[in-house]
Parts: structure tokens; sequence; C-alpha cells
């Protein structure tokens, strides 16, 4: 747990250092775009870690402020914002125009009630997660992977599914959108008072971000991209 924090970035930074240097292979391709969002993704959480400076720090200025926290920043960047690229990203791989109307309009009704969601409990926005938009967002996710397999299964690319990139993201996003969801509903213990939770939730949340972004790596360098 002490080195939580560099952990998860390492890996991070692993898995965007990892498609810019096979950027060329995959130019042709939607993937640039993916490899542009794992850049994005580092930088969504190095801003996030202005909390570190709040309290004594360069940051001292926000503290007492409703951005002291940065539940507000990971809402719009990630549960939000991150369940916004996959859907795009998907839409732009999928061939049955039934299912990427579904997904489209699934993430336009997403988008909406996660809006409404924030603006009818605007201080909650700042101090808590909402458990509504990440169970939503998981919904958009589970639809980007079981279309995406779905199609796959329908397909010749069966034969060849471990060398497609789109089956290493959906399988990664599957994973960490299922198991990290769940822990939304137990918010209410994350507390010092009750640390085997705390820490439970951090060896789980540190699991699922590993596995995520060393699939994604391992993904890039594996994949043979359609000319």
């Amino acid at each position: 747990m002490q080195y939580y924090s560099s952990i998860t970035l390492l890996v991070e930074i692993l898995a965007a250092v990892t498609g810019l240097l096979l950027y060329k292979r995959y130019k042709h391709t939607a993937v640039k775009y993916f490899i542009m969002f794992l850049c994005y993704v580092i930088f969504i959480t190095l801003v996030g870690r202005y909390t570190y400076y709040v309290k004594d720090g360069i940051f001292s200025f926000l503290e007492g402020t409703k951005i002291e926290r940065n539940y507000w920043w990971f809402t719009i960047t990630w549960k939000i914002g991150a369940v916004y690229f996959f859907s795009w990203y998907f839409q732009q791989s999928l061939k049955r125009r039934t299912h990427v109307n579904v997904l489209k309009y699934s993430t336009y009704l997403f988008l909406v009630i996660s809006g409404g969601i924030i603006v009818s409990d605007f201080n909650f926005f700042f101090s808590g997660s909402f458990p509504l938009i990440s169970i939503l967002g998981s919904a958009i996710i589970l639809q980007c992977a079981f279309f995406f397999f779905f199609e796959i299964l329908q397909s010749e690319a069966i034969l060849s599914f471990h060398k497609t990139i789109n089956f290493y993201i959906s399988s990664a996003i599957l994973f960490f959108w299922l198991l990290k969801t769940p822990l939304v509903f137990y918010e209410i213990y994350y507390t010092q008072s009750d640390l085997s939770y705390v820490y439970l939730r951090s060896y789980i949340n540190l699991g699922v971000i590993i596995f995520m972004y060393l699939t994604f790596t391992f993904g890039l360098i594996i994949s043979k991209p359609k000319k």
C-alpha cells in the first residue's frame, strides 16, 4: 500500500508508452485513438493527485472549498468520460448497425441521466461518488463487450481473436468494471474506523488496475491490425 500510487501510475505509463512506441503499427486503425486515451488516463491521474498537496501544500488555498477532494474530477473524467470513450471507440469497431445504434443511444441516455444525477445533488458531487452513475457506466461497458464478443463468435475472426487488440481491451475493461462497480455500495465503510475494509478495497483496486493495464500492454504488443 505504501507504493500504491506509484504502482498504478507505473502500469498506466507502461501501457501508454507501449502504445506510443507501436503507434506506427496502428496509425491507420481506430486503435490510435485508444493509444491517445491511454495518454489521457495519465493526465487525469496526475491532475487528480492535486489533493496530495492541499493540506500544508502548494494547493493549501483549496482547503475547505468544494474541490478540496477529487471526487468531482474522477466522476467527470473517468466514470463518465472513460465510459463515453469506450462506447465511442467500440462504435467504430462494431460491424452491425443495430449494435452500433443500441450502444450509441444507450450512451446518450447514460450522459443525460448522469447529468441529471449530478444536478439533483450538486453538493454530493464534490464529496462522494454516485453509485448509480457507476452502475449505468458498467452497463455501457457490458454492452461494448457483449456486442464485440457476439460479433466475434458470428464471424471468421474467432479463428484469430487472440491477435485482435479489441479482444484484450474488451476483456480488460469488462473485468475492471465488473469488479470495481460493486465497491460503490460499500463506500460508507471507507473510513479510518474500518481499516480492514480500506485495505481490502485498496488491494482490489490495485489488482484490477494492474491487470487491466498489463492486459492493454500485452494486447498492443501481440496484436496484428488489419491493413
